[in-house]
C-alpha cells in the first residue's frame, strides 16, 4: 500500500477549480475541484472535499476523502480509503478499499502473466 503520507510536489487547494489536462511527474494532492484528463506515471491522491471527474491514468490512485466520477487505469494499484467514494469504471492490478471507503461501478484486473 502506498504512504498517505507521501509528500505531493503540486497541490490543487480548496477553493481552486481546474479544468482541462493535467501531467506530473511525483505526487500531486487534489482538495479542490478537477474536471479532465489526468496523465502520470506517479501518484494522484484525492484528498477530503477533492473532487476528480473525467478520465485518470496515473501509476497509483489513492482517495483519502474526497470523490472521483472518472474512468481509471491505474498501472500500481488504487486505494480508496474512508470517507472517499469512487464512481466509474476502474481497470487496475491491485484495488483496496478500506471499510468505509464507497465503491460504485465496475472494477477489470488485468491478467498479471
Amino acid at each position: 500500500m502506498t504512504d498517505r503520507a507521501e509528500v505531493p510536489s503540486s497541490l490543487i487547494g480548496q477553493g481552486a477549480h481546474f479544468h482541462g489536462k493535467l501531467s506530473f511527474l511525483g505526487a500531486v494532492r487534489i482538495e479542490g475541484f478537477m474536471e479532465g484528463e489526468v496523465q502520470s506515471e506517479g501518484t494522484l491522491i484525492v484528498a477530503e472535499g477533492g473532487v476528480v471527474r473525467g478520465t485518470v491514468h496515473v501509476g497509483t490512485l489513492v482517495i483519502t476523502g474526497g470523490l472521483v466520477d472518472a474512468t481509471v487505469r491505474a498501472t500500481v494499484s488504487v486505494e480508496l480509503h474512508p470517507p472517499g467514494r469512487l464512481q466509474g469504471e476502474v481497470e487496475t492490478p491491485a484495488l483496496h478499499i478500506e471499510r468505509g471507503g464507497v465503491f460504485h461501478g465496475t472494477s477489470h484486473m488485468p491478467d498479471q502473466a
